[in-house]
């Protein structure tokens, strides 16, 4: 297997972004913005596999998937957290250090495929304050070179940080 090179906009750093990452104070409620598109590759889906240990004949046997409901190989459906993760802008607030995931709902459509370009428009439904804690939920529409639906991935994230200031002083 080759080794799959990432876009040069990936930093192993990410605390290098800090001076551009936007405080909760900052989100705006309505807000979208479209990650950038990610090719899957195969090496890809290869890696996932055996970095989750799902070793489905769907993901990795191309005989055995060709004669699935599927028609040939597929990704595994959680292989879209980390291409979303690695699509969205390193400053974007769903990556902002120290979030905590409260919960996360998936309705998929069409597999992912060797080949498939990801394309995801993110959405902030909501922001507000619980317990003493800040909220940011998230709606993300995720689709296809073909422009099919691949999956709505809804959820939210506990923001730990108030701003850059806070994550200087940790």
């Amino acid at each position: 297997m080759t080794a799959e090179k990432l876009p040069d906009r990936f930093e192993k750093d990410f605390f290098k972004h800090e001076s551009q990452q936007r405080s909760w104070d900052d989100l705006v409620v309505g807000e979208t913005y479209d990650a950038e598109p990610f090719e899957v590759t195969p090496e890809r889906i290869q890696l996932y596999v055996e970095g989750t240990e799902d070793f489905n004949p769907f993901f990795t046997d191309e005989e055995a998937a060709k004669n699935s409901q599927f028609g040939g190989l597929i990704a595994p459906p959680t292989i879209l957290t980390p291409i979303v993760f690695a699509a969205v802008s390193p400053d974007s607030w769903i990556k902002m250090p120290g979030a905590i995931n409260p919960g996360q709902r998936w309705e998929f459509g069409a597999p992912v495929r060797p080949g498939d370009t990801i394309y995801c428009h993110i959405k902030l439904r909501d922001k507000y304050i619980k317990r003493g804690k800040k909220y940011a939920m998230s709606e993300m529409h995720i689709t296809n070179q073909n422009d099919e639906f691949v999956c709505r991935w809804t959820g939210g994230l506990v923001l730990q940080f108030q701003g850059n200031e806070e994550m200087k002083n940790r």
